[in-house]
């Protein structure tokens, strides 16, 4: 029997106030990066969290604004 691959990770968020603060959160596998505002209490104030893990995700395709396909 081969074995499932889970559907969710875990993901370390570091704050980006350098204080060392971190959260874990658990998202499903297919979620993009995250980046959150997230109170610090090392730091006293909200702060950006960023993820440190580097994942793999899906790409977004980025979009042609180009008017070319409409000629």
């Amino acid at each position: 029997m081969a074995a499932k691959k889970a559907t969710h990770t875990m993901v370390k968020l570091v704050s980006a106030a350098k204080t060392g603060y971190e959260k874990w959160f658990n998202i499903p596998r297919a979620h993009s990066k995250l980046n959150l505002i997230l109170y610090d209490p090392r730091a006293q104030r909200h702060c950006l969290f960023t993820e440190s893990k580097k994942r793999k995700t899906q790409e977004n395709k980025k979009k042609d604004y180009s008017k070319s396909h409409r000629v």
